[in-house]
């Protein structure tokens, strides 16, 4: 069984630079989280779970039919979820002005929930998960961090491939493998 996800990476040195500076403020604060390290800073687009052999070929098959030119997106905002007083996962909001991201989506759901694959109900808010959060040592000191940075902007990001991954679960955190890199066929308009 392994494992599985779809999801467009990012890279932007700035964007990368501007997380890591605020994952750290937001340890000092006193957040005391698991930070996602730069080199996983991805959207996930679509989560399966644990795959058998014969439903991973399928993913993989049809993440490769999917059509989508390059396209830019911003990386924008902090929230946490689930809210209110309550901070188990921070996060970076990502705005697609050209719906991109849905797009590529849009194509996996029509490929795969015909051959029974499920998506979850939630719907599909683009979001950069930046950390998993133990317990927080002072909240309003936190939350007032985040607050501070509800607008903040971290830089623009080109997608130009999208992934299905392969995530191992370690003691110090996942481990993500590319199974396959599927790139846009030039650039948008």
């Amino acid at each position: 069984m392994v494992r599985t996800f779809i999801a467009v990476d990012f890279d932007n040195p700035q964007i990368v630079s501007r997380t890591q500076d605020l994952q750290r403020d937001l340890i000092e604060t006193g957040l005391v989280m698991k930070p996602v390290e730069p080199q996983n800073l991805h959207v996930t687009l679509w989560f399966f779970g644990e795959l058998d052999e014969g439903r991973l070929d399928l993913v993989l098959e049809n993440a490769k039919q999917v059509k989508f030119k390059s396209f830019k997106v911003e990386v924008k905002g902090v929230g946490y979820f689930p809210g209110g007083s309550r901070v188990n996962v921070v996060w970076l909001g990502v705005e697609d002005p050209s719906n991109g991201l849905k797009g590529i989506l849009d194509q996996l759901l029509e490929k795969l929930t015909r051959l029974g694959f499920r998506y979850d109900d939630r719907g599909f808010t683009p979001h950069l998960t930046i950390g998993r959060v133990k317990y927080v040592r002072n909240k309003q000191a936190v939350l007032a961090k985040i607050a501070e940075f509800r607008e903040a902007y971290f830089g623009e990001q080109v997608i130009d491939s999208f992934k299905v991954k392969k995530s191992t679960l370690t003691s110090r955190g996942p481990i993500y493998e590319d199974l396959l890199v599927v790139k846009a066929e030039g650039d948008a308009p």
